[in-house]
């Protein structure tokens, strides 16, 4: 079958002398030249015809042309022009889905959004204020991973990156980056319907986020965008629980009501300073596999101004410190239950540092392992939540 859908021209050519027999043999035979002539107007008529038949591809379409009548023909062509397009359409649609689906960094996003909302769950937000919370979070991390996508697209194109959405030709730059901003702008109100104090904490943890896609990627500061945004953590977890955070009018009703007139309590210092660590690892952790190809396309963060066998030595250090942290620093003796959650911290960190060269993805998955016991040290510690 040809692109434009007509038949190749010997095609053509013998359905034209197919076509021009009949009409021989029935003068031989004295038949009415009337009735051939009269069916041969009506399809010129039409604009169907012989050249009708050109339009329908196939076996039945070739051998079998003289029998079809022009409307047959017709109908077939358009038929499938009417099918053709949807099928193709809906393909089209799946495939960006898929590729805005990959670009999101669906591991990281996920992880996120599922800690913090396992946190304030426990925090005592309530149902409404958790769902809340989900969505803020999950539009913010959508948004960024979105952006550093876009923005790396060049670069995952010079690297031969096929994993990556764009460059496979799954989903067009354009598209996630209007996607990131979309996101951005739900991730706002969201934000907001927090708490003003918690949903400012939030916006400047996502903010940090696009200055390191924008800006602070490619420098030694990288690590600052994730401290920040893990540091900011244990504030908004703080400043947002009901009693605290103050409400804001939506576009939408949303089920919950946070009251106004309390004071706002900041979190305790060591519980700030062992979500920044975590932060830390959690970059040194992200950005592992990556390293040599985003040397060879001149980032020089952090982690790649370490190298890779440096990162691997170093990345227990602040899963380890943060960990510490949460069991030593809150008041009160540290009972076996922080001790064992310490140990539980340290079994990852060496999980990840033992499979990294096997595994690319090891040292992230530990840190996210590592992760998801402090919080629920923090969680379960007092003075997370009223400060100590």
């Amino acid at each position: 079958m040809t692109g434009s859908g007509e038949l190749p021209e010997d095609a053509v050519a013998g359905s034209g002398a197919g076509a021009a027999a009949p009409v021989r043999d029935a003068r031989r035979a004295g038949s009415s030249s009337a009735g051939i002539n009269g069916t041969a107007r009506e399809a010129a008529a039409d604009g169907q015809g012989v050249a009708g038949t050109h339009k329908v591809t196939g076996a039945a379409g070739v051998s079998g042309a003289a029998g079809m009548t022009g409307d047959a023909g017709a109908t077939g062509t358009n038929g499938a022009a009417g099918v053709a397009p949807t099928v193709a359409g809906a393909a089209g649609v799946a495939r960006t889905a898929a590729g805005l689906a990959r670009a999101c960094h669906p591991g990281p996003t996920a992880a996120v959004t599922t800690l913090v909302t396992a946190l304030v769950a426990v925090a005592g937000w309530g149902p409404a204020g958790t769902a809340l919370t989900a969505l803020a979070v999950l539009t913010g991390q959508l948004s960024v991973g979105w952006c550093n996508d876009a923005v790396d697209a060049g670069r995952d194109a010079a690297a031969g990156r096929t994993s990556k959405p764009i460059v496979a030709g799954l989903v067009s730059a354009r598209t996630v980056r209007v996607a990131a901003f979309a996101a951005l702008a739900v991730c706002v109100p969201l934000s907001l319907a927090c708490g003003v104090v918690a949903g400012a904490t939030h916006l400047v943890a996502v903010a940090a986020a696009w200055a390191y896609n924008l800006w602070l990627k490619g420098t030694a500061a990288s690590w600052v965008p994730y401290a920040a945004g893990f540091g900011a953590v244990p504030v908004f977890v703080t400043t947002g629980t009901p009693g605290h955070a103050l409400p804001v009018s939506l576009p939408v009703s949303l089920p919950v009501s946070l009251p106004a007139s309390l004071p706002v309590s900041p979190p305790a210092w060591w519980a700030v300073l062992a979500a920044a660590l975590l932060g830390c690892a959690a970059h040194l952790a992200n950005v592992l596999p990556d390293i040599e190809t985003d040397v060879a396309t001149g980032v020089r963060g952090w982690p790649q101004r370490l190298g890779p066998a440096r990162v691997r030595l170093v990345l227990p250090l602040p899963l380890l410190a943060a960990s510490a942290l949460l069991v030593v620093a809150p008041p009160g003796p540290a009972g076996p239950a922080r001790w064992l959650a310490l140990a539980g911290v340290a079994a990852c960190a060496a999980a990840g540092l033992l499979l990294a060269r096997r595994v690319p993805v090891a040292p992230f998955a530990a840190a996210i392992g590592a992760a998801g016991i402090d919080v629920l040290l923090l969680a379960a510690t007092p003075g997370v939540v009223t400060g100590g």
